[in-house]
């Protein structure tokens, strides 16, 4: 009789016919001489690549919806771009000594260093408010971006120093702060010389009463990349030339030998960070308000 497919093959044994043990398939190759994995074995190895597989698509979501570790503009960065002037070019200053606002007027410009970031010196936290409370003074909000300088424009309407000079003037500051900025390192030293020297004019012009205090552009460890001691020259000699108080932060190894005074960025101030700004800037602007300016040829070294 012929053999049915798929029919079970049945041998006479001693106690009557049974049914054959069925034959395992023959497998190709090396996997020929390996053993097959129990049911056991084969779930255990169908939860791992489960939960492999759950692994790394949560991985790949995380990827891509983690926030990159880069500084953020403030939230207020844009409106120093606003083409009327600031609240205290519109509002007299008070003659009456006993009155809070006839405190000493002091005004900011720079990049993020001034501006402050999502890593910290947002608001009361930066060191221009930090310094304006410890002199006793007013600070007006700091004309920082964090992508600008003197030449370099910002993505914020394509603004520098010297359009933040012009468009956000400060009449009333008794000192006004300048500081940066490595953000110039693609331009040429002229190019910067031209436009630090423009931007001092501007600034004069609108406060000729105002002591200015520039400060070049800061690294933020020893290794200080070759691009950007030519952008300090050129800053400092603008300001020689307009004769104002230049400090140096690369020889004062501003931020050098700090730890935790620099965000997870890499570039950005934390909160600390702008505490030891104001600790290094404070004394230079309290030289500038009692009319003794400070020495260009002695940088500030953050010890007080």
């Amino acid at each position: 009789m012929p053999l049915l497919l798929g029919a079970r093959r049945r041998v006479r044994g001693p106690g009557g016919t049974v049914p054959d043990v069925a034959r395992q398939p023959d497998r190709p190759g090396f996997f020929r001489s390996l053993p097959l994995p129990s049911r056991t074995e084969g779930i255990v190895i169908a939860v791992l690549l489960l939960l492999t597989a759950i692994a790394v698509g949560v991985a790949a979501w995380v990827a891509s919806n983690r926030t990159p570790p880069e500084f953020d503009p403030p939230a207020n960065a844009g409106a120093t771009e606003r083409a009327t002037p600031s609240a205290s070019t519109t509002a007299p200053r008070s003659t009456d000594p006993s009155d809070p606002s006839d405190a000493p007027v002091l005004a900011f410009y720079g990049d993020w260093y001034t501006a402050g970031t999502q890593q910290g010196g947002l608001g009361p936290a930066g060191w221009p408010a930090i310094v304006g409370e410890r002199l006793g003074a007013r600070s007006t909000e700091p004309h920082a971006l964090t992508d600008a300088g003197y030449v370099a424009t910002s993505s914020f309407g394509d603004a520098t120093f010297v359009s933040l000079a012009e468009l956000q003037p400060e009449p009333d500051a008794d000192v006004t702060v300048v500081f940066g900025s490595r953000n110039d390192y693609r331009a040429t030293p002229a190019q910067i010389t031209a436009a630090a020297t423009r931007t001092f004019e501007l600034i004069r012009a609108a406060a000729p009463q105002t002591r200015l205090l520039v400060i070049g552009p800061a690294w933020t460890d020893a290794a200080v990349p070759a691009e950007l001691p030519p952008v300090r020259d050129a800053v400092r000699s603008a300001a020689a030339a307009a004769d104002v108080t230049f400090i140096d932060p690369l020889v004062g190894r501003w931020f050098f030998d700090g730890v935790g005074l620099i965000g997870r960025d890499l570039i950005s101030p934390t909160d600390p960070g702008h505490a030891y700004l104001a600790d290094l800037i404070e004394p230079l602007v309290r030289d500038l308000l009692e009319n003794a300016p400070a020495s260009a040829s002695a940088p500030a070294t953050g010890t007080r």
